[in-house]
């Protein structure tokens, strides 16, 4: 984990038996990007952003490289959380476990 923020996800996504690999490259056969997590095999992609670090010329490079995953063919299923997404706990888990079935 590169983050305290990564790291609550972590622990959450542990909490209701969510398991997606950490640190995965995206597309795994020519990467242009390492997703905080992701389950390729089900072509879901989860980015962590924080508020300090997502910013500026950050913010325009991963909108890009997002905007590319979203309109490859298959398609990524690309999900960017924030620490306020925290609160949604379980739902949360939910939904991110509804786009992998």
């Amino acid at each position: 984990m590169h983050s305290p923020l990564e790291l609550k996800f972590l622990r959450l996504f542990e909490q209701y038996n969510f398991d997606p690999q950490k640190q995965v490259p995206i597309p795994e056969e020519a990467p242009i990007s390492i997703a905080d997590f992701a389950m390729p095999k089900e072509r879901l992609a989860i980015y962590i952003d924080g508020a300090a670090f997502h910013t500026g010329g950050n913010r325009l490079r991963d909108k890009f490289i997002r905007d590319r995953l979203r309109g490859a063919n298959p398609p990524w299923h690309v999900v960017v959380l924030y620490a306020a997404d925290l609160a949604k706990g379980k739902a949360l888990v939910e939904e991110l476990k509804g786009i992998t079935e």
